[in-house]
């Protein structure tokens, strides 16, 4: 087991029925992951932001964020808030998808919790996300003895 900090960044596409076209955004952030094992199991949680690339205003969306790994599947949360600095919405996005240490490709749903009229992206999105390890230490274990 590996515990790491990493760099991430990715690429959305959002899509849905909320508005006549589809969005791409840019998403930057840090987190801390532990991961190895014999079948490739860990955890991360972490904080970042979302950019919108194309929308009519300029959208950024701060975001916190967990997931859990076994194999190639990656289940994980993020609550977000999208905002274009007049109006802003909260949103719980569950996180399902196929991914590991370096990289994660997941399908990103979202529960819309406050200012149902303001939707500056669509209700949906998939994501492609890459880490870059900027620090990587093998997980020390604790030796109790009686």
């Amino acid at each position: 087991m590996y515990k790491y900090t990493n760099f991430e960044a990715g690429y959305s596409y959002s899509f849905g029925e909320a508005n006549n076209r589809n969005f791409h955004l840019l998403s930057v952030g840090l987190n801390k992951m532990v991961f190895g094992g014999r079948h490739g199991v860990g955890y991360s949680y972490g904080t970042g932001t979302d950019i919108g690339i194309n929308t009519r205003n300029f959208i950024i969306a701060p975001k916190i964020n967990g997931f859990m790994y076994f194999q190639f599947f990656v289940i994980g949360s993020e609550l977000s808030v999208y905002t274009d600095f007049k109006q802003a919405t909260l949103r719980y996005i569950p996180i399902f998808g196929i991914g590991g240490e370096k990289a994660k490709l997941t399908i990103n749903p979202q529960v819309i919790l406050t200012n149902k009229s303001f939707e500056p992206i669509d209700r949906g999105a998939i994501q492609l996300t890459i880490n870059f390890s900027l620090g990587k230490r093998q997980k020390t274990r604790m030796n109790i003895k009686n």
